[in-house]
């Protein structure tokens, strides 16, 4: 079983990038009504993935523990999840193609915090906590589509557990 943890930007840079408001370079626009945060993250991609793809995810919550059973990964581009009024989301992550003796990172992510998957990063699907939540995704695609996302079925499932919402 494997418990999640608090996403922060340096746990998370083995697998990608945490993009957060106030995080870069930031001005004061409009007045002052305005914080303009710049970010240094990019989303990468190599010469066979040629468009941008916008996709949007309505994701019910999972309540108490999840048990994947398979991972993904995304061979061409970076994947970004940005969520909408969500609380807390589940990322679960691996340092290289999952095996038995290669156990997963899971973080709790907060609605405000954007993921940025590199290209490659071996993950679980996106998971909704406490409530149901929309997602955007935005990667590049290939011409033909094949190899966009690459799925793993799990050897065996494997549990995550997180803590309850404070109050």
């Amino acid at each position: 079983m494997i418990e999640a943890v608090p996403i922060s930007a340096e746990a998370f840079a083995p697998y990608g990038h945490l993009a957060r408001s106030g995080q870069g370079v930031t001005k004061s626009i409009r007045d002052g009504s305005v914080l303009l945060t710049k970010t240094p993250v990019q989303c990468d991609h190599d010469e066979k993935a040629v468009s941008y793809a916008l996709d949007f995810y309505d994701v019910a919550p999972e309540q108490g523990r999840l048990h994947m059973t398979q991972a993904e990964h995304h061979p061409h581009s970076s994947q970004l999840f940005m969520p909408f009024a969500a609380d807390r989301y589940l990322v679960v992550v691996w340092p290289e193609k999952p095996a038995p003796h290669i156990p997963p990172k899971a973080f709790i992510a907060s609605g405000t915090d954007i993921v940025i998957y590199n290209p490659g990063v071996w993950h679980h699907g996106i998971v909704a906590l406490d409530r149901q939540t929309l997602f955007a995704s935005a990667m590049w695609r290939t011409v033909d589509g094949e190899e966009d996302a690459v799925f793993l079925p799990l050897e065996a499932p494997i549990g995550v557990t997180w803590p309850e919402r404070a109050a």
